[in-house]
């Protein structure tokens, strides 16, 4: 379930053999046995979540119901294209087939990518889908993800949470009870168990033998780090001047916190080289206080043997043993952050169906089909319906972490915006292994960005 930032290549080599799986979008030449037409509207996902595509078929039975009930003379069959490679293939796979006109007609991908599918007028704006009924409950953070040089460029599938996640057993350790374990998220919601107060935890813990590390995060570039940017104060993105923006007094911050909590040996030695596996043993196994991850690592922990005496452990014995809680503010008082990453439907400018294609996305956001793919793989729902189903209140994991969607936050839709993450997380690295400090760290990365992203930076003394 872990998300991958795609990263576009400017200059591509037509390869045919890349389109591999991709058919025309056109109109079949089969019939119905009524002599209706069929349309086929091809759909392409990519990764381990095939309901975002199998749901589509799903909604299509309803649609062709209505069109039938309509005394249309069409029905529509959806063909469904599984993408298995690299993120950066899956993009260039796109464009081959744009190329060539052989693209799906919806083409499901991560928020982030909408900037270069925009602007190189491979998708279509879906302004209208926004005031849809069927998308009228969405929660309203999340049209920015979708959101791009003051249009709607496609409409959510899925989102998620990236909290915090602090382990139970270590704070009853500490004489903590039930009451102050249970109420630790509301304290962060408040504003009144601040980002210093968990590493002062951190250290506690840590200090009294109770773990061997007090925090520990992703061992890789990933949007994660980009939720403290925001955390004190970062904006990332200008939408008027369609830059992203460097603000070095928060960038400042971001790396002095790194630098703090490995300083205090609170992190492993060598976080940024471990393997993810050996991430998630030291969480599950109860070697850490705190862990900044994502809500879908719960299914992770039930598909791999990462408890040294357990093996896998379901959501039940996570909820048992590990609570969590969004990342705590900067400042006393102040708002509480997360970070999403929303995958996306969006829509060719080439297809030769649009109106009928906007309809199956219509039906596809109904609530339980949302809720069937969210509680299979651990995401969030898009829509507040969907979030009030019984069945996704019910989940032990999800039914306790939709709240957490009025304090995300997203990275900016942005072409170059890859190589400001990799860099900064270059310079995280830097200053966790003590190579720099953090104002050196802080100057080295200002050159790198400005020789990165020249004229679509911003930067902000």
């Amino acid at each position: 379930m872990k998300k991958t930032t795609v990263c576009l290549f400017s200059t591509l080599i037509l390869g045919m053999s890349v389109l591999t799986g991709c058919s025309q979008n056109a109109i079949s030449g089969d019939s119905q046995k009524d002599g209706s037409n069929v349309i086929t509207i091809v759909a392409q996902t990519a990764g381990a979540e095939k309901t975002r595509v199998d749901n589509l078929v799903k909604a299509s039975e309803k649609l062709n119901e209505e069109l039938k009930a309509e005394g249309k003379n069409v029905q529509v069959k959806v063909e469904t294209k599984d993408f298995e490679g690299s993120w950066d293939d899956y993009a260039k796979q796109f464009m081959l087939a744009f190329k060539a006109k052989k693209e799906p007609d919806i083409y499901a991908t991560g928020h982030e990518n909408i900037g270069w599918l925009a602007d190189g007028h491979y998708i279509q704006p879906l302004d209208e889908m926004k005031n849809s009924k069927a998308y009228s409950d969405v929660f309203p953070t999340l049209w920015n993800s979708v959101t791009y040089k003051g249009k709607t460029w496609g409409v959510l599938q899925d989102t998620e949470v990236r909290p915090v996640f602090y382990n139970k057993d270590i704070l009853k350790k500490m004489g903590w009870t039930d009451q102050q374990i249970n109420d630790l998220p509301e304290k962060v919601k408040k504003g009144e168990f601040t980002l210093d107060d968990m590493t002062k935890l951190a250290e506690e813990a840590k200090a009294k033998g109770f773990v061997q590390y007090g925090i520990v995060h992703r061992p890789v570039d990933g949007p994660d780090f980009q939720a403290l940017a925001y955390d004190f104060g970062d904006k990332l993105y200008d939408s008027a001047e369609n830059k992203i923006v460097f603000d070095k007094k928060a960038v400042a911050k971001q790396l002095n916190y790194y630098y703090d909590i490995a300083q205090k040996k609170l992190i492993p030695d060598q976080l940024t080289s471990m393997e993810w596996k050996n991430v998630h043993k030291l969480v599950v196994n109860g070697k850490t206080l705190f862990y900044y991850g994502g809500i879908w690592n719960v299914f992770n922990w039930s598909q791999d043997n990462y408890h040294d005496q357990l093996g896998k452990v379901d959501a039940n014995w996570v909820n048992q043993h590990l609570g969590m809680m969004l990342i705590p503010a900067a400042d006393k008082g102040g708002k509480p952050v997360t970070l999403s990453h929303p995958f996306v439907y969006t829509v060719s400018s080439q297809t030769k169906h649009p109106d009928l294609v906007k309809r199956l996305l219509e039906l596809v956001a109904d609530p339980k089909l949302q809720v069937d793919h969210d509680v299979k793989t651990y995401h969030l729902p898009v829509t507040k319906s969907a979030a009030e189903d019984p069945e996704f209140k019910g989940n032990v994991t999800l039914g306790h972490a939709s709240y957490m969607l009025d304090y995300t936050t997203f990275l900016p839709n942005l072409e170059k915006f890859p190589k400001y993450s990799k860099d900064v997380f270059n310079a995280i690295q830097a200053v966790e292994l003590g190579k720099q400090n953090p104002d050196a760290a802080l100057k080295d990365l200002e050159v790198q960005l400005k020789n990165d992203l020249g004229d679509q930076l911003e930067i902000v003394e």
